[in-house]
């Protein structure tokens, strides 16, 4: 019984505190068991530590990531500078459950950005969410980004997803050199494609044809974003820069999806359908002027679907799981020139190096976000075609 206790406690301490274990170990065993044991296995650990954890914080205050900031971060800010230009948070939500709400749910509070210079306009800001009214310690961390100042690029891992047609010099798991000085943050992507085998194009590359049922997550040449199943984007593919899909769209046109109240396991579920987990998500407003980035802990694929709608997506797909993945990394320029490395992670408990992302090639797909910086002055009109205009606007 004691070398049980000192392998369990072994078994969670390596998942959850050595990265790349716990998907190591899984992967190991699914192949010499098959899937429906680790399946198993997964979702009786789990579902012992939901149980566990609704006990021991039954009475607990909600769980936060950082401190609640003060009321003034939601007012107008002025940059200086000479070329300074009015500042203004995204608009506050209501929080979808007050009776496990935490003191700054709903509050967007300005992240710093090491590429911004004098006078530039903010970019990013954070809020939690509590999505969940059983348990105070769900809660989501949500990063609002301003799609007119700043790029969202994909970027190919060394190995994921996994196409036997991608050479390796097109699989660099670098944000590019050339967008370094722009660098602003940067975050995990999708499944590993036997998990679904969802489809991926990036500069005409197909690693994974699309699949119809799928969510979408496009990224045009004209620096639109869009989010939407398959079929509802396929017609712009030509004008597609990148693709990366996800599980079915948890929200669409602003409503659940109907499979999330069901037992469903299209979104990295085992055997119930309601796996309490890490889980992270994007979404984009319905303008299609904000992108939505959410990590949440301890919550279930509907949980963070409704998280994301409070928070302000109109349309979001569920990006990886599970303890190990889900991430955002916030870059610093390096001393003396040198280029940027990640200087700390939206939530505590993520582990990372400085050098991923941009010294170390990660093995996985992710995204980054770059500082865009106008050839014309804000104002001026999009000189795209009309339909890049209407992709802009999120229709």
């Amino acid at each position: 019984m004691a070398i049980c206790a000192i392998a369990v406690e072994a078994l969670w301490y390596g998942i959850h505190e050595v990265r790349g274990f716990g998907p190591a170990l899984a992967d190991g065993v699914r192949a010499v068991v098959g899937p429906a044991p680790v399946a198993w296995a997964e979702d009786v650990a789990y579902g012992v530590a939901d149980r566990l954890n609704r006990t021991i914080y039954r009475h607990a205050a909600p769980k936060t990531f950082w401190e609640p900031p003060p009321a003034a971060a939601e007012a107008v800010k002025s940059a200086e500078g000479p070329e300074a230009e009015t500042v203004t948070s995204p608009a506050s939500f209501q929080p979808p459950f007050p009776e496990v709400a935490a003191t700054g749910d709903g509050v967007w509070t300005p992240i710093a950005d090491s590429a911004a210079r004098p006078g530039e306009a903010q970019v990013l800001w954070k809020s939690v969410v509590h999505p969940d009214p059983k348990r105070v310690f769900a809660a989501i961390a949500v990063v609002a980004i301003d799609l007119g100042r700043v790029d969202l690029r994909l970027v190919a891992g060394t190995k994921e997803p996994f196409s036997p047609d991608i050479p390796a010099e097109r699989r660099p798991g670098l944000v590019p050199g050339g967008d370094a000085a722009e660098l602003v943050a940067a975050f995990n992507g999708g499944f590993k494609a036997m998990h679904g085998h969802y489809g991926m194009m990036l500069d005409g590359d197909t690693f994974l044809p699309p699949r119809d049922r799928a969510c979408t997550i496009a990224l045009y040449r004209s620096g639109a974003v869009r989010i939407r199943t398959w079929p509802e984007l396929r017609d712009g593919e030509a004008r597609m820069a990148a693709y990366r899909q996800t599980p079915p769209c948890l929200v669409e046109q602003g409503e659940l999806h109907h499979a999330l109240y069901d037992s469903n396991r299209d979104w990295g579920a085992t055997v119930s359908g309601e796996t309490v987990i890490r889980r992270s998500a994007l979404g984009v407003d319905a303008t299609g002027k904000l992108l939505f980035y959410g990590l949440g802990e301890a919550v279930t694929a509907r949980s963070l679907a409704r998280g994301m709608k409070a928070a302000g997506a109109h349309d979001v797909a569920e990006l990886d799981v599970n303890h190990a993945y889900p991430r955002f990394l916030l870059y610093a320029r390096g001393a003396d020139g040198a280029g940027p490395r990640a200087s700390s992670a939206l939530i505590p408990d993520v582990q990372f190096k400085p050098e991923e992302y941009v010294a170390e090639p990660a093995q996985r797909d992710f995204f980054y976000l770059r500082r865009r910086r106008p050839s014309a002055p804000l104002g001026i009109a999009d000189p795209a075609p009309e339909s890049d205009v209407l992709e802009r606007g999120g229709r």
